[in-house]
């Protein structure tokens, strides 16, 4: 459908959509947008079009989508007070940006993004919020250096992926903080004067004060941006500015698209299918690779322990690998063990013992990477042959990958995500028989 929006107005857009200007001139988040220019607006995003010239759009929307044409600019005052702030600082700038779930921090990284490149910086974006990706795949920090404006940071090619295999940073704080640190100087080596680290929603209770506190301390920038609602942000205000964080305060926009935990979820599921659009199975022997992360595994059956178990499980154990500080057993899908059987294991061996079932490795997301440890794509476990020493994984990934990292997230076939799993060692027996 064609729909008029007079200057001075903004089109609010609800995706999946698909914009195309035919006459006119509108900007999103600061960037222009000219006659025959296209924007997809994705599932989950709301995107708005200023009209800075009386314009004429075309509008597909899909299932779901919407759209409303409101007065004025949706772009808070204060966005543009702070961007002006950040950038008449001339030296490098390093600016995190803090703030809850659906507070627009995307948002305001994408407005900031384009305000730093029409002023002629060199502009790097972070993403560090492991649940809500906009760089690379959930579960990922990434970085991208802007060559143009952006509308979506979803579109950008990663220049790096550090993969973390999880949704939430609670478990994994030091991970994300020295993964964010690492992407930071990897971007200033890039000669990146003005960086944007876009954070996480975790914001609010002690732990995630500390946390946060714990990542500026870390990151050093030049400002912190609070994107703060009402007074919900107080102690982390407050904390900050005791660390002496130079903090700028920065309004939640009125018309930010609220996100429900489903939504969110699907949102994830899409970008899965993304990263692994025409993927198939590699089969690679174990000894190939270094498998590490939640499972570690280095494909090397130890013949005299497995025979030693199997004195006592019979043929319930088929895998046996002894490592430097423990011993790792795989017992058959469905095994269950006795109190008796885990006295007998655990006596039968004079040092830990992870127990791994099979089959609990099937639908785990892992990062693929060189003997480097660089990136190269995500894959999805498909079934390890403990006994052949081969692992199957789903892929798109067609580079030779030397190290596989093991995530916590659970996917089925389809991508869609199933759980956050624990430890796959589901005892780990000590001597003399105790199970923690």
């Amino acid at each position: 459908m064609r729909q008029r929006v007079e200057r001075g107005k903004t089109l609010l857009v609800d995706g999946p959509a698909y914009i195309t200007l035919y006459s006119g001139a509108v900007r999103a988040f600061g960037a222009n947008i000219g006659v025959k220019g296209q924007v997809v607006v994705r599932f989950g995003k709301r995107i708005p079009f200023e009209a800075i010239e009386d314009s004429e759009v075309e509008i597909l929307l899909g299932d779901k989508a919407s759209y409303e044409i409101v007065d004025g600019s949706v772009i808070p005052l204060s966005w543009e007070e702070t961007s002006e702030k950040i950038l008449s600082s001339s030296n490098k700038v390093k600016v995190a940006i803090l703030g809850g779930t659906d507070s627009g921090k995307s948002s305001f990284s994408t407005y900031l993004a384009n305000t730093a490149l029409s002023r002629g910086r060199r502009v790097a974006l972070i993403d560090g919020d492991l649940g809500q990706s906009d760089i690379g795949p959930p579960g990922t920090l990434g970085l991208s250096i802007l060559v143009k404006p952006i509308i979506d940071p979803s579109n950008l090619q990663p220049d790096d992926i550090i993969f973390v295999g999880v949704t939430s940073p609670q478990s994994v704080m030091s991970k994300v903080i020295d993964g964010l640190v690492e992407l930071m100087n990897k971007a200033l080596s890039l000669n990146s004067d003005f960086i944007i680290i876009n954070t996480d929603g975790w914001v609010e209770g002690r732990d995630a004060v500390n946390y946060k506190r714990q990542l500026i301390r870390a990151l050093e920038p030049t400002f912190t941006v609070i994107m703060q609602g009402k007074s919900e942000l107080k102690p982390l205000v407050d904390s900050l500015i005791e660390d002496g964080a130079n903090v700028l305060l920065a309004d939640v926009p009125e018309k930010i698209k609220k996100r429900d935990r489903e939504t969110r979820k699907a949102i994830r599921e899409g970008l899965y299918r993304k990263y692994l659009r025409d993927a198939k199975i590699r089969t690679v022997p174990l000894s190939w690779i270094n498998l590490d992360g939640i499972l570690s595994i280095k494909g090397k059956l130890d013949q005299n322990l497995k025979e030693r178990f199997e004195e006592v499980l019979g043929g319930k154990a088929i895998y046996c690998e002894g490592k430097r500080d423990h011993v790792v057993l795989v017992l058959k899908y469905g095994t269950t063990l006795s109190d008796e059987e885990r006295s007998k294991i655990s006596a039968s061996i004079n040092a830990p013992i992870k127990i791994i079932f099979e089959g609990d490795e099937r639908g785990l997301l892992v990062s693929l990477e060189d003997d480097k440890g660089k990136f190269l794509g995500i894959g999805i476990i498909q079934s390890i042959d403990y006994e052949r020493g081969i692992i199957k994984i789903y892929t798109n990934t067609e580079k030779i990958f030397s190290r596989v990292h093991v995530g916590r997230i659970r996917l089925d076939e389809r991508g869609n995500e199933i759980e956050i799993v624990g430890d796959p060692c589901r005892y780990v027996l000590q001597q003399r028989g105790t199970v923690s």
